[in-house]
């Protein structure tokens, strides 16, 4: 039989909105560190009983549909540089929406605006990691030379070797042709780990 004191706590929509979001934070550290298990189901529990709360307290609906658009105007905002307009217009929605979830009793504005801030912030700083992290994907292999300058380490023959980002690899002249030890050459291409290279265009990009 469940326990009337957890039930009345749980049924307070101020303690709904609490539970809701350290649930919700607890599930974002679980995906930050995949493996961790402990953060996953410890947010999942919290946020089943913020979601128990919530059905068990009188709803408005238009509240409900402004929180759930407003943050998806937060995580959308996230994906521009100035997108700082969408993330307040998300952020004043979301803290209207809590405000306003519950029709009896109200959440507290306190608590309303302190969860709408530290789910911003929270969402906001990882979506913008986590979009970051994949922009900047680093490249490995050969693959990774392509358009970069290689300086020649054994005459091109037109094949030999050439150095690039330190390491040697073997080349060819992709049009043929001699370019001495010390020459710059640009990459083309890769073949059957063979790099492609050409005598240095002027629009080719640098060596790190």
């Amino acid at each position: 039989m469940a326990n009337p004191a957890l039930i009345h706590f749980i049924a307070d929509p101020n303690h709904t909105i609490l539970l809701l979001l350290v649930g919700i934070l607890f599930i974002y550290a679980e995906f930050n560190k995949p493996g961790t298990v402990l953060f996953g189901c410890f947010g999942l529990l919290l946020t089943m009983f913020a979601l128990y709360g919530l059905a068990h307290v009188p709803l408005a609906q238009a509240a409900v549909v402004l929180s759930l658009l407003s943050v998806a105007v937060i995580v959308v905002s996230c994906r521009y540089k100035q997108g700082i307009f969408l993330a307040l217009l998300g952020y004043c929605g979301l803290g209207w929406g809590l405000n306003h979830l519950v029709l009896r009793p109200a959440v507290r504005p306190p608590i309303a605006w302190a969860a709408t801030t530290i789910f911003t912030f929270v969402t906001t700083w990882l979506v913008r990691i986590a979009l970051l992290a994949r922009q900047n994907k680093v490249q490995v292999g050969p693959q990774a030379f392509i358009g970069r300058l290689a300086v020649v380490h054994t005459p091109l023959t037109p094949a030999g070797k050439v150095e690039v980002r330190g390491e040697l690899w073997p080349a060819v002249l992709a049009i043929g042709g001699y370019q001495p030890i010390g020459a710059s050459v640009a990459v083309l291409g890769v073949h059957d780990l063979q790099l492609l290279v050409a005598p240095n265009p002027a629009h080719a990009r640098s060596a790190e």
